[in-house]
Order: structure tokens, then sequence, then C-alpha cells
């Protein structure tokens, strides 16, 4: 154990930021006040120079005024004399702004100037007017006085002067003493409060590289800062020598940390992969419960799908359970008003024995019985928030599941529900597409076929009014209609069978018009013309397949209705795609088309195969500059849908 300093400092000042921030301040203010007490000084004595110099100039005034007096040829001369030592004293008696401060409060120096006035006023200025005016000279014994008083003002403000440079040098040489003595006690106080735990610090961390990790510093700093460093050195230290000396056990801890996570993943993958194959909901369950009993090692297993209808939990597979409980509830389904509590809480539940005997009863063993099942976990099965059933798992023994567990298994109910979800969609969704399909054949049976019957059914009761009546012209003339009608039936047949039948597969979309196309050619013995503008579109194969069934679909129409001797496909890529079917035919009633409306099933064909992709379909008098008469039939698909419909 290794000491860093012999002592604790306590109170405010343990910490070193705070005593370094504290020495700082008291050294620049203690060479602030000595700065400022110097700088005073030599304004003192700058004016103690100053009133000097005037003292001086008055004394030389006293004996210029003294000359100028017998000068009786020069009034101005004297009167200049007089003038310059009256201001003179006027300045002694006000002094400057910034030396009232320092002179002039010294009573020594005051009652001189005092004095000095007094005698000039009083007796020296007089002398000299009565002497300039008479034209005599002034006694210089009479002046004796007004020049001792300002001799003795002189030498006092010497003396002043003298003591204030004499202070002045012992401030500057405290100042340049206090800086080297600084320099000492800057370097004691580094080494006691910086180097020595530095140092103490850096021995102890070259004591832990050489591997004694059972070094310790002891935490007792004469600073806050330090004291935390030492007890942060001895953390890592002691976290050290912990993590090493017991890195077997948390290894091979960690290691079975990390396996049992691999193994939770590995079979959460492994479902997964089995539920994201194809299977009906019976197969998938059952091969659920079959996973579950090797992944948990659980006595027994049991699925319960919700059925919205009769609000009950019915079995839909069930593993190693007792033969009289899996009886029970595979014949006898449970209400969910028993169990809606246990699907809607947010955590699993565990059944035991000891467990509240009125507490899901409808999951227990019958009462009476030797029960082998001691504990039993109900998880949820969920697709996102909606409740689908529950699943089981049940042990012999009284078994506690750890957290992660409960996690892990709640998640395989996540799946499953997500699972049997995908397949109830799929299926609607399948169910749907044959509803559509079935619709949309019994629209075109019913635009065709069932058109071509009902003209057969008229044209056999005219045929059996011809015989009847023995009209071998009315006979003949029916039989040809039936014959033709007959063969008409046959074409639409084959046509339908042939729409419907029609996929892409690996040709493409314009091989696939083409072929469309020479399939009407060949029906109606016309020849069709093809314009292409722009490149191919960027079609889904959902958008191509129903734009070729549309297309059909307007030329079955051409074929039934127009009569036409001329056909026209244009196909238009270069912005919007736009396909039109144009003949040249006897037209379209419009008005008799807006009257049918919805009873019109080719046109109500089109319009629900454009609406499936997001396309329009209009139908039109063709463009005059094309034929003179006839019919346009126009599928639009929006440049922004391309590749936007699955």
């Amino acid at each position: 154990m290794e000491s860093l300093y012999p002592k604790r400092v306590k109170g405010l000042f343990r910490s070193l930021s705070l005593r370094l921030l504290a020495l700082t301040m008291l050294w620049v203010s203690f060479i602030s006040l000595c700065l400022g007490y110097t700088v005073v000084l030599g304004w003192q004595m700058e004016a103690s120079s100053t009133v000097i110099n005037l003292v001086e100039n008055m004394k030389t005034g006293v004996y210029q005024v003294n000359a100028a007096v017998n000068d009786t040829a020069s009034d101005a001369l004297y009167q200049s004399a007089v003038r310059r030592f009256a201001e003179d004293l006027e300045k002694m008696e006000q002094g400057e702004e910034w030396l009232n401060s320092a002179i002039w409060r010294d009573e020594a120096v005051t009652g001189r100037v005092v004095r000095i006035n007094r005698e000039w006023i009083g007796t020296v200025l007089p002398l000299f007017t009565d002497a300039h005016l008479n034209g005599t000279a002034v006694d210089p014994k009479r002046l004796t006085t007004i020049l001792t008083e300002l001799t003795q003002l002189q030498q006092y403000l010497e003396k002043s002067r003298t003591v204030l440079m004499s202070y002045q040098r012992w401030i500057q040489l405290a100042i340049i003493m206090l800086a080297v003595g600084s320099l000492f006690v800057i370097m004691a106080l580094l080494l006691r409060w910086v180097i020595r735990p530095t140092e103490a610090l850096r021995r102890g961390i070259e004591s832990v590289t050489r591997g004694n990790l059972s070094t310790r510093v002891n935490p007792e700093p004469t600073s806050e800062e330090f004291e935390r460093i030492g007890q942060g050195f001895n953390a890592m230290a002691g976290r050290l020598e912990d993590l090493v000396e017991n890195l077997e056990g948390k290894v091979t801890e960690k290691t079975q940390a990390v396996e049992e996570k691999n193994r939770n993943l590995a079979q959460l993958y492994e479902l997964s992969s089995y539920l994201g194959r194809q299977h009906s909901v019976d197969e998938i369950c059952e091969g659920f419960t079959a996973r579950l009993m090797h992944f948990t090692n659980a006595s027994g297993c049991a699925v319960f799908l919700l059925n919205e209808k009769t609000k009950t939990l019915e079995l839909a597979a069930g593993s190693g359970l007792p033969e009289a409980l899996f009886s029970r509830w595979a014949a006898k389904p449970l209400p969910l008003a028993q169990l809606k509590n246990a699907m809607e809480a947010d955590l699993p539940l565990r059944v035991t024995p000891e467990t509240p005997a009125d507490f899901l009863t409808s999951l227990r063993e019958t009462e009476g019985t030797s029960p082998r099942i001691r504990t039993t976990y109900v998880f949820h099965i969920r697709s996102g928030t909606k409740n689908l059933g529950i699943f089981l798992l049940c042990y012999d023994e009284t078994e506690q599941l750890a957290a992660q567990n409960y996690r892990l298994y709640e998640s395989f109910g996540s799946h499953l529900g997500v699972a049997i979800d995908n397949i109830r969609l799929i299926a609607r969704d399948q169910q749907y597409a044959v509803v559509q399909e079935r619709t949309l054949m019994a629209q075109g049976l019913h635009d065709s076929i069932a058109q071509s019957l009902s003209f057969l059914n008229i044209q056999v009761q005219l045929l059996e009014s011809g015989l009847k009546n023995d009209d071998k012209a009315l006979v003949n003339d029916t039989v040809a209609q039936i014959r033709t009608g007959v063969q008409e039936s046959y074409e639409d047949v084959r046509e339908l069978l042939l729409n419907f039948r029609e996929r892409l597969h690996k040709e493409s979309f314009a091989a696939a018009i083409a072929t469309a196309i020479e399939r009407f050619e060949i029906q109606t013995k016309l020849k069709a013309q093809i314009i292409s503008e722009g490149k191919e579109p960027n079609l889904t194969d959902k958008q191509q397949l129903q734009v070729i069934f549309i297309m059909q679909e307007a030329l079955a129409n051409v074929r039934k209705h127009s009569h036409a001797t001329d056909v026209r496909i244009v196909i238009d890529s270069r912005s919007d795609f736009t396909l039109t079917v144009m003949d040249n035919g006897c037209g379209i009633d419009m008005e008799l088309l807006k009257q049918r409306g919805k009873r019109h099933v080719g046109m109500n064909i089109m319009r629900e195969r454009a609406e499936k992709i997001g396309a329009s379909v209009a139908i039109g008098p063709v463009d005059a500059s094309v034929f003179p008469h006839g019919t346009a039939v126009r599928l639009s698909i929006p440049a922004a849908l391309f590749r936007e419909v699955h």
C-alpha cells in the first residue's frame, strides 16, 4: 500500500483548482497594490518637483520685482513682474487638481503658503508699490521674511520628495524579492500539490504495468482532484485484478451466455424458416408443436387458435399431452370469456397446483385425478397487436423459466401468428382473385355466348314455325342463320378460352401484342396496322397483362359489332402510355352507350381491368383525320404509375 500524501487537507480549500485560483488572486492583488502605491508615490514626487520649481520661480520673482521698482521708465516691466509673482502665488494657493490629494493635505505646506501669501499682500507688495511710485529702492532686509518662508518651503518639499523616493525604492525592492520568493513558493507548492501525487500515481501505474495488480494508492491526497484520481486508479486496479483472477470463470460464463444466445437464434431461425414455407394452418401448427417439444424440453405442448365466429379457442395441434386432457380439449373448444384476460395480458402466465383454483380452470386437468402436469405456461400467438390464440408449454415438474426464455417463446408465438395471418390473407386473396376471374368470365360469357344462344333460340323458334307451315324459304334462311350463329358461338368460345389462358412468360410485351393481333387477323381475315411511337414502355407484368386483355376486348368488339374493313392500333409511350384501337366501321351511338351504362358488359370489363392498374379507358368516335367514320377505344396509363402497381 502506498500513500500519496502524509495528511488530508480539510475544508473549503481541498480543491487544488480552488487553491491555485485563490493564490493567484492573492498574488495578483498584492502586486497590483504595490504597483498602484508606486504609481501614487510617483505622482506625489512629480507634484513635489512641480511645487519646488514653482517656489524657485517665486523666489526669482521677488528679485525681479525688486529690480523693476527702480526702473521708473518701464511701468509695464514692473507690472509684468508683479503679475507673474501673483500668478505663481495663486497656483501655490489653489494647486493643480491632481496635486490636491497629495501635497495640500500636508499642514506644514499649507501653513507656509498662508504665511507667504499674508506676507506678500500685507508687507512686500505695498512696500514695492510705494517704492515704485516714489522712485526709491527697497531695503533687501525688508524682503528677508518672505524669502526665508519660500526657502523653508522649498527645503521641506525636497525632504518630502527624498522620503517618497526612498519609499519607492523599498517597494521596488520588495517586488523583486516577492518575485524571487514566489518562484520558490510556486516550486514548493507544485512539488507538494502536483509533482508528488503525480509521481506516486506514476509509480502505481508502473507497478501495475509490471504485473503487480495488488498495487493500491492511498486516496488521502491534499487535493480533491488527486483524491478522485487515486480512488479511480484503485477501482481500476481492483477491477483489473478481479478480471484476471476470475478470467477463466468469466470466460466460461460469457461463453455459456453466447452459446445460449446462439442456440436461441438458431431455434428462432429454424422456426422462422419452417414458418416461411407454404403450409396449411393445421400443418404449420403441428410442425410448431413438434419443434417446441424439441426446443423447450417440455413434456407437452398445445396450440389454440381463436375462432371469431364462435368466440372460442379451438385446439389446432397438441403433442405429449395426457390423453384425457387432449380428448377434452379436442372435443370441446375453450370459451373465449374464460381466457380473455390471459390473451390480452402483456406477459406470459404460469399455472401450478398452488395457483388459486379459480384461475384458468379450463387449462387444468380434471379434478379428482392425479395431475401429471405440474407447471403450465401460457404464451400468446399474435400478429402485431391482433390476438390469434395461445400456446401452452406443460412440464411434469415445477419449472421456472428464465426471463430470456419468456422473451424467446413470446417471439415464437409472434412468428407463428404472423405466419398464420399471412396464410389466411393469402387464402382470402386467392378467393378474391378467383371471384374476380369468375366475374370477368361470367361477363364475357354474357356478352358473347349468352347473346348468341339467345339469337339461336329465336332462330330455332322460326325454324319450328317454318317446318310447321312448310315454308322452305324460311327454313333455309333460318338454317343458314343458325349455322352462322353456331359458328360465331364457336369462335366466341375459342376466343374466350384463348383470352383467359393469356399470360406473359418469356416473350416481350411487344411480342405479346403482336401475338394477340395476329390471332385477331386470323379470326376476322382483316389486316390490322400497328403504329408504335417511343421506346418500349416500362410497365409491370400486371400492367402489361391487363393492357393485352383490354386490347383483346376492344378487338373483339370490332369483330362483333363494327363491320369494319380497316383496323389501326397506335401505341404511344413517349410520355404517358396510351394504346388506341381504331376502326372504320359503323361507329358507336354515344347516347345509346350512356343509356346502357353499366349494362354494357364489354365496356365494363375494360373499365374494371383499367382500374386495377390505375389506368383509364375512353370510348368515342374515331378522329376524322384517321377514318371518316368508326370507333376509337383509348387506354391511358400515367407515367407516374410505371413500375408502381404490384
